[in-house]
């Protein structure tokens, strides 16, 4: 050994520390490589997902989507030979490591011969903990006791504070189906059958993505779709899992359908930029003209009405003078209860006819049924058939609900407010 030491020249680099110098570069030179094929394997990706649309709608052909697949091919092929060269290459590193094969290196000056070195190395491992009160796990990745490296998911974790979270939710809008939904429209977030809430469309047409298989149908080939955004309204109280992230929920779009609506001649319709509809105006300004004719008809006949009866109950109260005080009260009850029955404006219609003798049949069958307050109506050149009437509309709607749960035959009764004027 005195020999060798004399002849040594302390100035020559040891030739593992050149090799492992050596491959270190490489190594990481070659990691470098890979996150660029990476970057270039995704945006292959890209250009064929939106190539796909293209050829959806006629904009190109499929040459040049198969030229971007066999690029992709050969970027993958590649992307996975500089993979097992960079295995080989880290074997090779760590195996010439100087560190690695003896205590130089490892900070293990004055360590004793019991000491094991290899289990430093776990001195280099990060560990985190999560704050139960700020945020929750909504998904872990990681196993157990699995190895990652450094920019590996591990797990997924949400803001208990959703403004903070920037909470929203994505939806997929198919070609056929863009027309019905627009800016801030209102639309039902529907987790189950038995949690919804409300959310508006703060932002449409986002991007185009490829709708994922388990939201295609098979009936159609366009599984390419829009992205919108809907943000959820405030003052909503809803449990917290169902807001997760990732949770896949039903959107239904509340719009207004004028053709399927019962009255839409009830609205006053304005275009952007444009104004009120002039007809929409006109038939707004007769139907309110109409409106207040037959109030003041009815208000005309309601006074009309009362001064008879008070007309009525003078010429009685002469003639009660000479009777008992049994015939006094009953006149003033035959009194209040014509006053009543002009003021029962709701209706519990059971049927409707075209033909008063059905009318008037349907009728008889009513009495029959010890429904002594039937009766039929001539309105809107329809005969309607009432199982009874009411002055408000709280007591026809409580016996409504009592017929229609008692006989099968009434389930389709409905409430007629006969201070509402005809349809022509």
């Amino acid at each position: 050994m005195d020999v060798m030491t004399e002849q040594a020249n302390i100035n020559t680099e040891p030739i593992i520390v050149a090799r492992n110098r050596d491959l270190t570069i490489r190594y990481n030179s070659l990691l470098q490589e890979i996150a660029v094929q990476k970057v270039r394997i995704a945006e292959l990706r890209k250009q064929i997902s939106l190539e796909n649309h293209n050829i959806q709608f006629g904009l190109s052909d499929n040459s040049h989507r198969m030229d971007l697949e066999r690029m992709l091919s050969e970027a993958l092929a590649m992307l996975k030979a500089m993979q097992a060269e960079a295995g080989m290459l880290g074997g090779m590193r760590r195996s010439t490591d100087p560190a690695a094969r003896g205590i130089h290196g490892t900070g293990g000056d004055g360590a004793q011969i019991y000491d094991n070195f290899r289990a430093r190395s776990l001195q280099a491992a990060q560990r985190f903990r999560l704050a139960t009160d700020s945020a929750i796990i909504v998904n872990i990745v990681a196993p157990d006791r699995m190895v990652f490296f450094e920019k590996e998911l591990l797990m997924t974790a949400q803001h208990l504070n959703l403004t903070d979270n920037n909470l929203h939710v994505v939806a997929y809008i198919p070609p056929d189906k863009i027309h019905n939904i627009t800016y801030n429209s209102l639309a039902e977030i529907v987790v189950n059958e038995n949690l919804s809430f409300d959310a508006h469309v703060s932002v449409i047409g986002m991007r185009t993505e490829e709708i994922p298989e388990n939201l295609r149908s098979y009936f159609t080939k366009k599984n390419t779709a829009l992205i919108a955004k809907l943000d959820i309204d405030y003052d909503q109280r809803i449990p917290f899992w169902s807001v997760a992230s990732g949770l896949p929920v039903t959107i239904r779009i509340k719009n207004l359908d004028t053709w399927k609506s019962d009255s839409p001649s009830n609205y006053l319709w304005v275009t952007t930029g444009a104004g009120v509809n002039d007809s929409s105006l006109v038939d707004y300004l007769n139907r309110r003209r109409h409106y207040s004719v037959i109030e003041r008809r009815m208000e005309e006949a309601r006074a009309d009405s009362l001064k008879q009866t008070r007309k009525q109950h003078r010429a009685d109260s002469l003639a009660a003078l000479r009777q008992s005080d049994d015939s006094l009260l009953k006149v003033e009850n035959e009194r209040r209860a014509a006053a009543a029955e002009s003021e029962k404006v709701f209706y519990i219609i059971t049927n409707v006819f075209q033909s008063e003798k059905n009318a008037d049949t349907k009728v008889a069958e009513l009495q029959d049924m010890a429904l002594s307050r039937s009766g039929k109506l001539y309105r809107s050149g329809k005969w309607y058939v009432y199982a009874a009437r009411y002055a408000s509309m709280d007591e026809a709607a409580a016996e409504l609900k009592t017929i229609s749960r008692t006989q099968r035959e009434f389930r389709d009764a409905w409430i007629l407010d006969s201070r509402k004027p005809e349809k022509k």
